[in-house]
């Protein structure tokens, strides 16, 4: 499947789907915005991602994917993004998943920042919300009814993509696994991208379960709660030794004045090192929340949610939505163009609009990206096309005019909250539709690049213990 792997492009349709614009790509492919359209002019938005040729490795990654599809396809829950169909053209397998009208929880932590960070009673039903998604996928059971053990490996403020009318949806099952379809999980040492947010097990190679996961979900409360990072250390090593050391991370009290103990109590109990004092369950955490931040769960809170939303990114989103309908046009012109024998423009617009696959200058072009086998999160780009649509009968030649001279190059669906550089690569493709890249230092633990893990290492326990340069496995 991976000798001849297509060459993705805007407008280029992958089955019944039409792509519009690249919005990320790392963990196992490439995440695009794309539309479904039907008869009487329907239309659906999903999100698409292709898997990546990675020779040498490819028959590994593909059965990979398919078990990770099979057993994601199974979780249906609100707070879980849906996937879809696993399709395969001309080699290339593709995912396709719910399109979620959001952002990433990393990127609302970052664009709140300059309010003072998210409110507390936010920062509860947020994560929350994100329990129930735990417990739905910890639940999932065969067909038989007997459980299939998913952990989820990932969960981070990445992979929670918040909704503008506030609701948290889990994605980026494709690190997840089923204990049933994998024997080596308790040998499974890679930590991968944001082991800052992995629990203890994880680092040193042990077996992980669910409890894991809420460790996980601890980090990103206490985060969340506090504006900084429990275990955060000068350097990648530091960061993995506190993870794995006996020590706890500094009570929440001890860092903001006020703070609710009941809440720290459940923040802490997540945090424990040994898994056997940890929640058992993700229900059983959220029910902890409830009871102790009640407020958090009150019924109308959803409009608080709303209101918090469109006040902190609420601009972004209408930015991205606008940037869709224009690559909606392009595309739609230059089907337009082809079908009337004439390819020219058409040609300029769908390689304009597409995204390459290395850092970007808001004064380039780029071309469609070519297949990589390397990850990282696409640039921010900003929006080519005008603010006003154009007359149908004005339409060709502006955007003739326009993609000629362009100088912009578009992509991303958003531009970033801040004037900061990336600081670091996908949310996994997640992060599936992760489509900012840009990470405030609280947000995720900050890596010093001569301590960053290399390749093909791992993270061995007495390693760690002796002080010595940890190292984990992408």
């Amino acid at each position: 499947m991976f000798r001849n792997p297509l060459r993705l492009h805007t407008g280029q349709k992958l089955g019944r789907y039409e792509l519009l614009a690249p919005v990320g790509r790392g963990g196992l492919g490439q995440v695009w915005v794309a539309r479904l359209r039907g008869a009487r002019g329907f239309n659906k938005l999903v999100a698409i991602k292709a898997l990546l040729p990675a020779p040498g490795d490819a028959p590994q990654m593909e059965q990979k994917l398919l078990e990770d599809v099979h057993v994601a396809a199974l979780i249906q829950h609100s707070n879980v993004a849906q996937t879809l169909e696993l399709g395969e053209q001309r080699g290339t397998l593709y995912v396709v998943m719910e399109w979620v009208d959001g952002e990433p929880l990393s990127t609302v932590i970052q664009s709140a920042e300059q309010g003072g960070g998210v409110p507390l009673l936010v920062a509860v039903n947020l994560i929350g919300q994100a329990l129930r998604g735990l417990q739905a996928a910890h639940e999932q059971c065969d067909d038989a009814g007997a459980r299939l053990g998913v952990v989820h490996r990932d969960v981070s403020p990445d992979n929670i993509l918040v909704s503008y009318s506030g609701i948290a949806k889990l994605v980026d099952f494709g690190i997840s696994r089923a204990k049933s379809q994998d024997r080596t999980l308790g040998r499974d040492n890679r930590v991968e991208r944001r082991f800052g947010y992995a629990a203890p097990e994880q680092v040193i190679g042990g077996m992980v379960d669910q409890r894991s996961d809420l460790f996980s979900v601890g980090v990103s409360l206490y985060l969340l709660t506090t504006g900084r990072h429990p275990f955060q250390g000068p350097d990648s090593a530091a960061t993995l030794r506190n993870i794995v050391g006996d020590d706890p991370p500094p009570r929440p009290s001890t860092l903001k004045a006020n703070y609710s103990r009941t809440l720290e109590a459940v923040v802490m109990k997540a945090l424990e090192k040994d898994r056997d004092r940890r929640w058992p369950s993700a229900e059983e955490m959220r029910f902890a929340l409830e009871r102790g931040v009640p407020q958090a769960f009150e019924l109308g809170f959803e409009a608080q949610l709303r209101t918090f939303m469109q006040d902190t990114v609420g601009e972004r989103g209408l930015r991205k939505r606008e940037t869709i309908k224009r690559a909606e046009i392009v595309v739609d012109a230059g089907a337009g163009e082809a079908s009337g024998g004439t390819s020219s423009t058409s040609v300029t617009s769908l390689r304009a609009i597409a995204v390459n696959t290395g850092p970007m200058r808001s004064d380039s072009i780029a071309p469609a990206p070519a297949p990589v086998s390397r990850f990282s999160m696409m640039p921010t780009l900003r929006p080519l096309l005008a603010r006003s649509v154009a007359p149908p009968r004005l339409r060709r030649p502006l955007l003739a005019l326009a993609f000629a001279g362009a100088t912009l190059a578009v992509g991303s669906l958003w531009l970033p909250a801040s004037g900061k550089a990336p600081s670091v690569g996908a949310s996994a493709v997640s992060p599936m539709v992760d489509l900012n890249p840009a990470r405030s230092a609280a947000v995720r633990p900050a890596l010093a690049p001569s301590a960053a893990p290399a390749p093909s290492a791992s993270v061995g326990a007495t390693a760690v213990a002796s002080g010595k340069r940890a190292r984990s496995a992408p």
